[in-house]
């Protein structure tokens, strides 16, 4: 039998590989739209989207850091 520390360890490597696997495949086809035969854009609009992956995958990275920080609190 699995202690429960190792079930959970398996279980966010299993989600963590479908999960980074399909922003993969979200990245792939925002990267799609830079084909300039198919779309116009302007430098501000591809400013504007990078700016908020940006900020969403610093605040993914943040609440990973929070977690860590959670668990090594101590009285």
């Amino acid at each position: 039998m699995k202690t429960d520390d190792v079930e959970k360890a398996e279980k966010f490597r299993e989600a963590a590989i479908r999960r980074v696997r399909n922003v993969e495949t979200t990245l792939r086809r925002v990267r799609n739209l830079s084909n300039q035969t198919s779309y116009s854009y302007t430098d501000d609009e591809v400013e504007k989207i990078f700016s908020h992956l940006q900020t969403i995958l610093d605040r993914t990275r943040d609440s990973f850091a929070h977690t860590r920080e959670r668990q090594h609190f101590s009285l």
